[in-house]
């Protein structure tokens, strides 16, 4: 996800927010499943409950930072929210998730 990321993004014209957004949630779900794992040896399987998950575990600031990458997520795919700063928005989520997961 990772290198997929890495070929899309810069995007100057904007032509991949939808896809740089959705490859930010999914890779956000996997370092907060590794991060869970590595940390508390919990991690849940599906996005599902992930918030409620990590909320458990006194993880409040990464559950909030999955949950707004969720909803920059659903404002490219069924909102039709403007793009304006959104990929910059979820590389620095997930740079914090990265962080995290150290």
């Amino acid at each position: 996800m990772r290198h997929s990321l890495d070929r899309l993004h810069p995007d100057p014209d904007g032509e991949h927010v939808a896809a740089i957004t959705e490859l930010c949630y999914g890779l956000a779900h996997h370092l907060l499943a590794y991060g869970m794992e590595k940390k508390y040896g919990v991690h849940k399987d599906t996005h599902v409950g992930l918030p409620h998950l990590l909320r458990q575990h006194g993880e409040s600031h990464m559950a909030t930072a999955f949950e707004r990458l969720d909803q920059l997520r659903a404002g490219r795919w069924y909102g039709g929210k403007g793009d304006g700063q959104v990929v910059e928005e979820c590389l620095k989520l997930i740079a914090q998730i990265e962080q995290w997961t150290t």
